[in-house]
């Protein structure tokens, strides 16, 4: 006894919209989330219970101090930077020049690549701990989500740049027209997380 099958090829565009939807998706629910981060951190902020949105010092431990909001503006160019690129490649896909492509996926790629060295930097190199108290708590937060955010960005971007450099995008681009959305959140969500550590 034999089966059968038949393979059913759905039209790419077809693909892409589904796809493209299902990010959208991910991205409202990682949106809120990114929101909220930023409401708890102006709330503990303004509330400062017990003072300790930033502890003074004690007899065991210094004073905590805020860090220089500096490293979260460096990484949002970076990041930015790195958008522009991809958005260079994009170009090239729709004009069907396969050069601009990869040369903008790799550029966007590297990018991303410094923009996760500078950030795990930033956290590494931190003078203090999770619990010295809630400013700290919101730091590494931002800190955290934003490192998780360029990892996500630097795998998708080694895709991008590789399918590219396969000729895979000569035809159908619609995963580069995607990647493009992440790109834009990405660089937004570090440019919140700069913004609310700004007002320590």
């Amino acid at each position: 006894m034999s089966v059968e099958t038949h393979a059913h090829h759905e039209h790419p565009d077809v693909v892409g919209s589904r796809n493209r939807l299902g990010v959208i998706l991910l991205l409202v629910a990682d949106i809120a989330f990114a929101l909220s981060m930023v409401f708890v951190y102006f709330y503990l902020r303004g509330q400062n219970v017990n003072d300790m949105w930033l502890p003074a010092a004690t007899a065991d431990h210094p004073a905590i101090k805020p860090l220089s909001a500096t490293p979260g503006w460096t990484v949002t160019v970076i990041a930015a930077f790195g958008m522009l690129s991809h958005f260079y490649g994009l170009q090239g896909a729709r004009a069907k020049n396969q050069t601009q492509l990869k040369l903008g996926s790799l550029v966007a790629f590297v990018a991303s690549l410094a923009a996760m060295v500078y950030q795990f930097n930033t956290i590494s190199s931190a003078p203090f701990t999770f619990s010295d108290g809630a400013y700290v708590s919101c730091f590494y937060m931002f800190a955290i989500l934003n490192f998780v955010h360029i990892l996500l960005t630097v795998f998708i971007s080694l895709g991008n740049w590789n399918r590219a450099r396969l000729g895979i995008y000569a035809s159908d681009f619609w995963h580069v027209d995607i990647v493009k959305i992440w790109w834009v959140w990405m660089t937004v969500s570090s440019l919140l997380g700069a913004f609310a550590l700004s007002y320590p």
